[in-house]
C-alpha cells in the first residue's frame, strides 16, 4: 500500500477535480431523468484526537490523520447503461485517494474505479479499474458496520486494474474471475498477469464471500532474475454475514504466503476479525469489532512483527435521507504500539 507524501500540491489538485466534477454534475443532472444515466455519491468526513500526541497513524490509509479534521474520501459514481452495455466513473478525492494511489499516474490518481461492461443473461464481461472483491469492507465506508475500516481491509488491494468475468450459476451462487496488472497497480508493469478469483453463496439471513489472488507482484520497471522468480504472492480469504432481526454479525479471516528473494521459504502472514451491529431503532445503530492482524516476517505489515490488535465500539445516527453522524473509540495494541484514539463522523450517501 502506498504510505508516502504526495510530491504534488495537494490545493491545486483537488480544486481541479472538484471543478472538473462541478462541470461534469452540471452536464449530468438533467439527463439523470433519461433512464440510462444514473447519479449517486458518498462523503466521509471525520475527526481524530489521541492522548498520544501523534498527528497521524503510520499503520492506516484510511482514517489516519489525528488532530485535525479530514475529508476521507468524496466520491460521485456516474453510470450510463443502453441494452447491453454500462460504462461506470467515479472520480474521488479525499486523503484516501491521495495516499493510495501514490504511485499511479497522475492521471489516474482520482479514479476510484472505471469500466466498461457488456452483460447478458447471467453473463457479464468487464474491463478496466474495479473496487477490491477482497474482504467485506470497502472504501466507501457509509457501507460498512463500523465506520473506520479494520486493518483486515487495510492490508489487501483496495483496487485491482484488468478483466472481470461475472457468473450467475444459480440465484443464490455467482462466481466473479480476473486477470490483472497485480496486487494493486493500474499501468501495466510488462510482469505475468494476476489472476483472481471469488465465489459468492447468498441465504435468507447468511453472505458467504471466498476470494483468492495467485500472483506476481514484482515492482514495476526491469526485473533482475531473481525479482522475476521470487515475488510469486498466494492469497486466500473468507468472510461471512448473519442477520437476525436487528443483529447483524460480520466476520473475516485470511491467510497469505509469499516468496521473497534470498529465502527459499514462504514468508506467511494472518488476520482474524469479528464485528456485531445492532439496530436500536431505523436510524440508530450500535456497533463493535474486534481484530488479530499477525505478519511476522513483514511482508505486507511494516510497523510490527508481533501480533497487532484492535478493538472498538460506538454508534452510527442517519438523520434524513443522506446525512449520518457518529463516533467510535478505537484502541490499538501490540508489544510496540498502544494506541487510543476517539473517531467523529460526519457521512453523506447520496
Amino acid at each position: 500500500m502506498a504510505m508516502v507524501k504526495s510530491t504534488l500540491n495537494k490545493r491545486s489538485q483537488t480544486k481541479l477535480i472538484v471543478l472538473s466534477c462541478l462541470g461534469v454534475l452540471s452536464f449530468l443532472l438533467p439527463l439523470q431523468l433519461q433512464a440510462q444515466f444514473s447519479l449517486a455519491g458518498t462523503y466521509d468526513g471525520y475527526a481524530a484526537v489521541s492522548k498520544k500526541g501523534i498527528s497521524s497513524l503510520p499503520f492506516m490509509v484510511s482514517h489516519s490523520k489525528i488532530g485535525s479534521y479530514d475529508i476521507n474520501l468524496l466520491e460521485i459514481e456516474l453510470a450510463y447503461t443502453k441494452n447491453h452495455l454500462k460504462f461506470q466513473f467515479s472520480p474521488a478525492i479525499g486523503s484516501y485517494m491521495q495516499r493510495n494511489y501514490e504511485l499511479e499516474v497522475p492521471l489516474r490518481r482520482f479514479i476510484y474505479e472505471s469500466y466498461l461492461q457488456y452483460e447478458k443473461g447471467k453473463t457479464s464481461i468487464a474491463y478496466g479499474t474495479f473496487s477490491s472483491p477482497y474482504t467485506q469492507e470497502t472504501p466507501r465506508g457509509v457501507d460498512q458496520l463500523a465506520p473506520s475500516r479494520s486493518l483486515t481491509a487495510e492490508y489487501v488491494p483496495y483496487y485491482v486494474s484488468g478483466l472481470r468475468w461475472t457468473q450467475q450459476w444459480k440465484p443464490n451462487f455467482k462466481s466473479q474471475f480476473f486477470v490483472t496488472n497485480g496486487w494493486q497497480r493500474l499501468s501495466f508493469s510488462g510482469v505475468r498477469p494476476s489472476l483472481g478469483l471469488l465465489f459468492q453463496w447468498e441465504f435468507k439471513k447468511w453472505k458467504w464471500n471466498w476470494s483468492h489472488f495467485y500472483g506476481d507482484i514484482a515492482p514495476v520497471g526491469k526485473l533482475t532474475p531473481e525479482l522475476g522468480l521470487n515475488r510469486w504472492r498466494f492469497f486466500q480469504e473468507l468472510n461471512f454475514a448473519y442477520q437476525h432481526n436487528d443483529w447483524t454479525l460480520q466476520s473475516c479471516g485470511y491467510l497469505g504466503a509469499q516468496q521473497r528473494t534470498g529465502d527459499p521459504n514462504l514468508s506467511w502472514w494472518g488476520q482474524a476479525n469479528v464485528q456485531v451491529a445492532y439496530a436500536v431503532n431505523n436510524n440508530l445503530s450500535a456497533f463493535s469489532r474486534l481484530e488479530f492482524f499477525y505478519d511476522p516476517h513483514e511482508v505486507v505489515f511494516n510497523y510490527e512483527h508481533d501480533v497487532m490488535c484492535s478493538g472498538s465500539m460506538g454508534w452510527m445516527q442517519h438523520i434524513g435521507p443522506v446525512l449520518q453522524v457518529g463516533q467510535e473509540f478505537r484502541y490499538f495494541r501490540s508489544k510496540l504500539t498502544s494506541v487510543p484514539v476517539f473517531y467523529t463522523f460526519l457521512r453523506l450517501k447520496f
